[in-house]
């Protein structure tokens, strides 16, 4: 049965939301016993009157709320049900880590095994049937993740932590003191926090690293890591509007940021365009927004957060066609966020009438820019060697998916097929741009990124049926690329590395069809409970 829970695809479909006032509002007092938590949660201290601390069952036609308020993941890797090949096996002649893949690992590590801790306490400790699902389902991931990451270190000789940091103890120790609505926003904050420092971390890796294990694990975490992120701000956003005010308003100093960066490096005179109406229009949003910080008194974050910095630097690495590309998609999967945010605001689950009516006048732009960047990202045209790279980055990012979520012996066996195929692709491809100095992304599309999410919450009887209908779709799109570029006369060197791909890429295809073709009751059934899902042009 399909969960409750919808996806980043369906929390963002441009439909009309409204709902009730429920009551509760603004805390007004912040207690915040980790510095780095104050820049994402307002909170009262314990022992002060909070307002409910549940909000209203977003799957309850009574309450109002559209189906665009998404909290935290579901039926995702449930550890009873999922195997433990989620990375490729590693050659027995694996060389040790350098120094920085050493230090991504052991951070990576240990700040799982924080995040296990934390989320066996919300796990049974939380109030909200939210917090706690997301608890059973970031336990679940992390337990998951740190296995993976000790058989790589086991492999590379590097010594992995057995306990967590003195910081991180210090946040246990505070989130064991607190209860109730308290306990449910200090964990959702711990949560933002951590998980915008995983998915910078990732990044950073990802695009400076030589260590082919660390560039394939961060790859495969890249889009849990997200969602995680995703849909932590979101239920926090919920539980505490003051955090809204300050996510929203981060979030589009963000926006003017990466415009002001594209006012300098984009080639694309649309993609100008767009960038200076996001510095324009997001100017004056941050104008309003913080005109109502200061009215309610309510602080505000003064920088970029740690995901977003690191954001800005992935984004410097590039120029031209493809940093044009680079800066629309961030821009796609930014407002996704924002349009998501916004309108959890204008459902039975805003808790503050302000808040909401501050969300309300900010929807309509944000879905207006969201909308103008997919178009723009359609009509830019990167350079074979980035949508190439990502294509394959794709492909092995669900695969890890794939292989630790199916139980079908047939889906298990097609997605090491191609992680075992497309990993050596990966390979030539770095060593082609490498020779001519040029950055690939780290990160997958925003139609991947999309897949992974709704591969990731989706009911393990629809699993297979999504995965092998994403992948039809996904290689089919390989394969146009890959024929276009054998027909461009000027490249004699990616033609004939196209060429020979191609027979590869249709074999993946057909054999992702005949999948699909099999689970042919459950690609309808996903259709019919995802709208969005039949709009991606899988049938």
């Amino acid at each position: 049965m399909m969960k409750r829970f919808s996806t980043i695809a369906l929390a963002v479909s441009l439909t009309a939301c409204g709902g009730s006032d429920n009551g509760g509002g603004i805390a007004g007092t912040t207690s915040t016993p980790n510095s780095s938590t104050a820049q994402v949660m307002t909170t009262v201290p314990p022992g002060t009157p909070a307002s409910p601390a549940t909000a209203a069952n977003p799957a309850d036609p009574a309450a109002g709320t559209p189906a665009t308020s998404v909290p935290p993941l579901a039926q995702a890797a449930t550890p009873s049900g999922t195997p433990t090949a989620a990375t490729p096996p590693l050659a027995a002649d694996t060389p040790p880590a350098d120094a920085a893949a050493t230090a991504f690992f052991v951070n990576a590590y240990q700040a799982g095994l924080a995040e296990i801790q934390i989320s066996q306490l919300a796990a049974t400790r939380a109030e909200d049937e939210n917090v706690r699902e997301y608890a059973q389902q970031v336990l679940a991931h992390h337990t998951l993740l740190n296995g993976e990451i000790q058989k790589i270190a086991q492999a590379k000789q590097v010594t992995l932590p057995t306990s967590i940091s003195q910081e991180r103890t210090a946040d246990v120790t505070a989130l064991t003191a607190l209860s109730g609505l308290n306990f449910d926003r200090y964990y959702m904050a711990l949560n933002v926090n951590a998980h915008r420092a995983s998915v910078a971390s990732a990044l950073r890796a990802g695009a400076s690293t030589n260590d082919d294990n660390v560039r394939v694990f961060s790859v495969s975490v890249l889009p849990i890591y997200k969602t995680h992120l995703v849909f932590a701000e979101d239920i926090l956003n919920q539980l505490d509007p003051a955090a809204f005010v300050a996510t929203i308003h981060q979030s589009s100093q963000a926006e003017v940021a990466w415009a002001q960066l594209a006012l300098e490096r984009a080639s694309d005179a649309g993609v100008r365009r767009y960038a200076q109406k996001m510095v324009t229009e997001h100017t004056a949003a941050n104008e309003r927004i913080s005109s109502f910080a200061r009215d309610k008194q309510l602080p505000l974050p003064g920088d970029l957060n740690e995901e977003q910095q690191a954001v800005t630097e992935d984004l410097s690495r590039f120029s031209g066609a493809d940093f044009d590309r680079a800066y629309m998609d961030v821009n796609v999967i930014s407002h996704l966020r924002a349009v998501r945010y916004a309108r959890s605001q204008l459902g039975s689950s805003g808790r503050d009438v302000d808040v909401r009516e501050l969300a309300r006048e900010l929807e309509p732009e944000l879905a207006g820019h969201l909308a103008n960047a997919a178009e723009q990202a359609r009509l830019i045209e990167p350079s074979f060697a980035y949508r190439a790279y990502q294509a394959n980055l794709a492909e092995v990012s669900l695969a890890y998916l794939a292989t630790a979520r199916s139980t079908d012996s047939g889906v298990i066996g097609y997605a090491q097929r191609m992680i075992g195929e497309h990993l050596p692709v990966v390979a030539q491809l770095r060593q082609q741009a490498a020779t001519s100095s040029t950055p690939l992304p780290v990160e997958v599309s925003p139609e991947a990124m999309l897949a992974f999410g709704t591969l990731l919450v989706i009911d393990d009887g629809l699993f297979n049926a999504g995965y092998a209908a994403y992948n039809a779709r996904l290689h089919n799109k390989a394969i146009e690329l890959f024929t276009e570029e054998t027909l461009r006369p000027d490249s004699t060197a990616t033609q004939a590395f196209a060429q020979t791909l191609l027979p590869t890429l249709t074999a993946h295809r057909d054999e992702a069809r005949t999948l699909r073709s099999r689970f042919a009751p459950q690609v309808l059934e996903l259709i019919q409970r995802l709208p969005a899902f039949a709009g991606t042009s899988m049938m």
